[in-house]
């Protein structure tokens, strides 16, 4: 059976291969192309945080899992939800010196929220979570 951590490590690693291939054509500067891989990207990292932030987490928290992790987690959805906007808008105006900062950032924050979940909460989500893991999988991967 596939747990909580090896689902969303993989959708990280999803994220973050649709995150290259946007990347990839901004720096080409392929502005059609980028338009069309970033909100690829964009729709898959809202997509991931439905699924943290409609079934996991909710699920989590009323098992009795931890709120600070939880609550750190969404502090920096917020934060990645704000570089994406700014990443957008440096697309509409084919702005590569914006993007390519913008991006820059946006991989520190993603790198580094990504270890703590795949580190920190993930595991916890497995323990605490075990006796209804594959009903969970079933609505995060119906979101």
């Amino acid at each position: 059976m596939t747990t909580i951590a090896e689902f969303m490590t993989t959708d990280h690693k999803s994220c973050d291969d649709a995150f290259a291939v946007a990347e990839e054509n901004a720096l080409d500067g392929d502005w059609g192309k980028t338009e069309t891989a970033f909100n690829a990207f964009r729709d898959d990292m809202a997509r991931h945080f439905r699924m943290e932030e409609d079934a996991l987490f909710p699920a989590l928290l009323s098992a009795g899992g931890p709120s600070g992790p939880v609550n750190v987690m969404l502090m920096e959805h917020e934060q990645i939800r704000g570089l994406l906007e700014q990443m957008a808008t440096a697309v509409t105006q084919k702005n590569a010196d914006k993007y390519g900062g913008l991006s820059e950032t946006l991989l520190i924050v993603m790198q580094q929220h990504n270890h703590k979940e795949e580190n920190i909460l993930y595991p916890i989500a497995d323990q605490v979570l075990a006796s209804e893991c594959a009903a969970l999988l079933g609505r995060m991967q119906a979101v």
